[in-house]
This record gives C-alpha cells, sequence and structure tokens, in this order.
C-alpha cells in the first residue's frame, strides 16, 4: 500500500471527505460540473463513477461475509 495517498487507519475518513468536496460541487454546479472539466478530469470522473459501482458490490459482499462469520462465532461483532 505504499503506493496510496491515505494511511490505512483514515483511508474511509479522508475519502469520505473527498467525496463530500466532489458532491457538494456537483450540486452546486449543476451541469456545468461536467462541461467545465478537462479531459483527463473527466476520464478520472468516469473511473470515480465505476469505482463507486465496484466500492458497492464489494462491501456488500464484505459485509454479508461478515455477518456470516459473527453468526457462526469466528469473529466478534463488537
Amino acid at each position: 500500500m505504499s503506493n496510496y495517498p491515505n494511511m490505512s487507519y483514515c483511508m474511509c475518513e479522508n475519502t469520505v471527505l473527498a467525496l463530500r468536496q466532489i458532491l457538494d460541487t456537483m450540486e452546486a454546479e449543476g451541469p456545468m460540473f461536467l462541461q467545465e472539466m478537462s479531459k483527463s478530469e473527466r476520464r478520472h470522473f468516469e473511473l470515480l463513477f465505476g469505482m463507486c459501482e465496484d466500492f458497492m458490490s464489494a462491501s456488500e459482499e464484505l459485509q454479508e461475509e461478515f455477518e456470516y462469520a459473527v453468526r457462526e462465532g469466528h469473529i466478534n461483532a463488537e
């Protein structure tokens, strides 16, 4: 994980803050948000969209695995 911008103990918190910035700007600017992007930024916006979909799928799967492990007594939920 040495090539990642966040330390593992704060990566979710920092990413939430970054996503909040994007969502706030999207809401404030509306369609101009996309129009004013450079080609590179637009490409990364589209990558982010796909990664968010991947995140949702992976987090749902992880949550199911976690709940199963708790039910089976393999891990403690607390």
